[in-house]
């Protein structure tokens, strides 16, 4: 632009200044030659820029718009579909919370109460970001609308089954499921689908046993047979659910933190409160190596209380 009004001001100059005044001949032509050439070229720069920027703009810009906003959703998904657990009822006390190793994971922690019992549940879907937060949503939705109505956990997983193995729309998708119906007495149905065994921590022996089932996931086979048990919980005895994350934790070495130095905190720790073992537990596998997967854990307390 400055080019150009340089230009247009020495077009006037030569043509009302007298050619005495030394600003005629070769030198001022080349001159006006010169600027008018520069100003060409600046404008078609300019051109040239805005050009590019538009391109940009509806290309590389609204592709970052899209990811931006991918993102928002999946912390969104991530907030609703995986939130910090706390829930309290005669007899029980659970805590959890799910650590994804993005911003969105795959795993997937719930809890609800009817009018007999106090279930929790955790799930770990196969993949990362939106569609297994869309396949989250389905087996959160499917699993509460199954909790509210009476009958055994092992219906349960096969009426999930089922379900997801329908909607998947022939993807490869899958969920491996770990849940626990708390009822009065200190008795507990649990169910596991594909997924590593329940931690069980006794108060008066101060061990920790597993309670394990060889089980498929959930949505692999339409017609998957399941099966649910019981156990027993004295008050004070602690059962943890946790998704493969956690004891995969691998240091330097490649040595996993593992389920016997999980079993060992509890066992060491396990009169403390399950807020204080949470933040043991994580803080303890922070230790021991960096995180390369959702990291999710459950803790159900018996009580005791009347």
């Amino acid at each position: 632009m400055v080019y150009v009004l340089l230009l247009i001001t020495l077009s006037r100059i030569d043509t009302h200044i007298p050619v005495s005044q030394g600003l005629a001949g070769p030198t001022f032509s080349y001159v006006r030659w010169r600027l008018a050439m520069d100003g060409a070229l600046l404008g078609s720069a300019t051109a040239l820029g805005w050009i590019l920027l538009i391109i940009f703009a509806g290309t590389q810009g609204v592709r970052h718009v899209r990811e931006r906003t991918e993102l928002e959703l999946a912390e969104k998904l991530q907030q609703t579909l995986a939130p910090p657990l706390s829930a309290r009822r005669v007899s029980y006390e659970i805590q959890g919370k799910s650590v994804p190793s993005g911003h969105m994971g795959g795993d997937l922690l719930d809890c609800l109460e009817d009018a007999d019992s106090l279930a929790c549940y955790m799930a770990d879907v196969a993949g990362h970001g939106i569609h297994a937060g869309v396949f989250m949503g389905m087996v959160k939705s499917s699993a509460r609308t199954a909790l509210l109505r009476p009958g055994s956990l092992e219906q349960l997983l096969a009426d999930l089954n089922r379900v997801l193995f329908e909607i998947k729309a022939g993807s490869a998708t899958y969920a491996t499921f770990a849940c626990v119906r708390c009822r009065e007495q200190g008795q507990i149905e649990y169910a596991l689908a594909g997924h590593g065994p329940i931690l069980h921590y006794h108060t008066h022996t101060k061990d920790v046993s597993l309670l394990a089932m060889e089980q498929f996931p959930l949505g692999l086979f339409p017609n998957a047979k399941f099966e649910s048990r019981v156990a027993k919980l004295e008050p004070g005895d602690i059962l943890a659910l946790l998704t493969d994350g956690l004891p995969e934790v691998a240091d330097e070495k490649d040595e996993q933190f593992g389920l016997e130095r999980i079993g060992g905190i509890l066992a060491k720790y396990g009169e403390r409160t399950l807020t204080e073992l949470i933040g043991m537990l994580f803080d303890s596998a922070r230790r021991h190596g960096s995180q390369n997967d959702d990291e999710t854990l459950i803790l159900v307390r018996a009580t005791g209380a009347n």
